[in-house]
């Protein structure tokens, strides 16, 4: 709990990731439209609504904090601890080792780090791990409610639709590989349960979509693009594409698994087995090491032959990495009981102080001045702000965390040619100048290039209206404009 909220709500919310979402939360609410996503009034679609709903749950019920709004993420991130701890009790059959599971998984770099940002990749975690679980339960020889879990699954993939579209299938392939070499894929679909979870997926995961796709002209064609054609095929986004993108995934798993990553070389016996073939055909002898193979190996082959690829990315897989690591360390508690062993009081010892340093690490960056913190931002434009109405026009650079702190309105367009592929592509500089002459109130542009400044006030020169140019601390620039009307009061 302390690693889940702990210094959460310390450093404000930092462009893009968190400004986007926060931003269409805050902007779902003004416009008491909770099922299509907006940043003031443009339709963002980029993914589904269920961490918008997770952002506004947590500002409702505790208040409008930073803390609140990311409440829901490390919500998610302690949530994935319990089921990652299930999952390493079932396999050993001791609650001793999914406690170490649970305690690996928690302490490794990318999933603490990932549960302080307001982004898809940790509720979409929750739902893959708690799918996996329920799929491992569900094929088990001694369990006696397999319908049940196999239904769990279903509404898990589903969740996981709703949190981050197509992405929450990745797992089920590895499910599938997994049948394949039990050679148990007939036997387990068979029954009635099929038919009631395909019910449950469609209702949880593919609903909103449907309704989206009626309500809105454009939506489905958008959604098959952005959420699949455009993250798997083509090269849209420009995100690492190709297999040598493929390489970013490497000093993840390194990094991204410290300190536990350290173990898989001192304990090389382990994981040298799997690079020999006899390793590999041995696999469908123990069951939970096949699944882990697959948990792992099936989505990183995705991933890496998919065009769009980001770190976070690989998130979903970072939990059967704990489970695996758990397996290679001696065990910290002997026998059955609650006592720690020598190498276990050693790493008890290891793990406080590194969750202090993580802790640190995590307070420690709500101290640094960053250029995308858009708290700090707000504060520098407060003294700017007209009594009056007002509009805060981002050239280029999206600062749609500014509807978290209260701005009247924020939109952002676009200069240098190249927007990102949204559904409501930003507006070019002269139509937001000739918006302006019919809004009448003042208008301040928000510039990241100084080189841009020369060319938007000669367009507002043009049409009569005056601005006063302020420099802003990381290089930016901000133009206030006034109609001809306020600025000769």
């Amino acid at each position: 709990m302390v690693l889940s909220f702990g210094f959460q709500g310390i450093r404000g919310i930092w462009q893009p990731d968190e400004g986007y979402y926060v931003g269409a939360s805050v902007s779902m609410d003004r416009h008491r439209d909770y099922l299509i996503p907006r940043i003031g009034e443009e339709i963002f679609l980029d993914k589904p609504p269920l961490l918008y709903w997770g952002i506004l749950a947590g500002l409702k019920c505790l208040g409008s904090s930073e803390f609140s709004a990311r409440f829901f993420v490390g919500l998610c991130y302690a949530l994935t601890c319990l089921a990652v701890f299930a999952l390493g009790r079932s396999f050993r059959g001791r609650a001793q080792d999914g406690f170490l599971s649970a305690v690996m998984y928690a302490t490794m770099i990318l999933p603490f780090l990932a549960a302080n940002f307001i982004t898809m990749d940790t509720p979409l975690t929750l739902f893959t791990t708690v799918s996996m679980a329920a799929f491992w339960k569900s094929t088990r020889p001694e369990e006696t409610r397999k319908t049940l879990w196999k239904i769990l699954l279903c509404a898990a993939v589903g969740l996981g639709f709703l949190t981050k579209g197509p992405a929450a299938l990745i797992p089920c392939g590895a499910m599938l590989v997994y049948l394949l070499v039990r050679r148990e894929v007939i036997a387990y679909l068979r029954g009635w349960w099929l038919l009631a979870g395909m019910l449950v997926f469609g209702l949880l995961g593919f609903s909103w979509y449907f309704f989206v796709s009626l309500r809105i002209p454009g939506a489905a064609k958008y959604l098959f693009v952005s959420q699949v054609w455009g993250r798997l095929v083509s090269d849209v986004y420009q995100r690492n594409p190709g297999l040598k993108g493929a390489l970013i995934y490497l000093p993840v798993l390194l990094l991204g698994t410290l300190p536990w990553s350290i173990d898989w070389f001192r304990h090389s016996d382990g994981i040298r087995r799997y690079l020999r073939w006899e390793g590999w055909k041995r696999l469908a002898e123990s069951p939970s090491s096949l699944f882990l193979a697959c948990w792992i190996c099936v989505p990183m082959a995705v991933l890496a032959a998919a065009s769009s690829k980001l770190g976070l990315y690989a998130l979903p897989v970072f939990p059967a990495l704990a489970l695996a690591s758990a397996g290679l360390v001696r065990p910290w508690f002997e026998d059955a009981q609650w006592v720690l062993s020598s190498d276990g009081r050693k790493g008890i010892w290891f793990v406080v102080v590194w969750i202090i340093l993580l802790l640190g690490v995590r307070a420690g960056m709500g101290m640094v001045p960053i250029r995308n913190d858009c708290r700090a931002l707000w504060k520098e434009l407060k003294p700017y702000l007209p009594n009056g109405k007002y509009e805060i026009v981002a050239v280029d650079k999206r600062v749609d965390g500014l509807w978290f702190y209260g701005a009247m309105e924020v939109e952002t367009i676009n200069r240098d040619g190249t927007p990102y592929p949204a559904f409501m592509p930003p507006e070019p500089v002269e139509k937001e100048i000739r918006d302006m002459l019919e809004d009448g109130f003042v208008h301040l542009f928000l510039l990241d290039k100084s080189e841009h400044v020369p060319a938007i006030q000669s367009s507002l020169l043009k049409t009569g209206w005056r601005s006063e140019e302020i420099s802003l601390r990381h290089g930016r620039q901000l133009l206030l404009c006034r109609p001809p009307e306020v600025s000769s009061q």
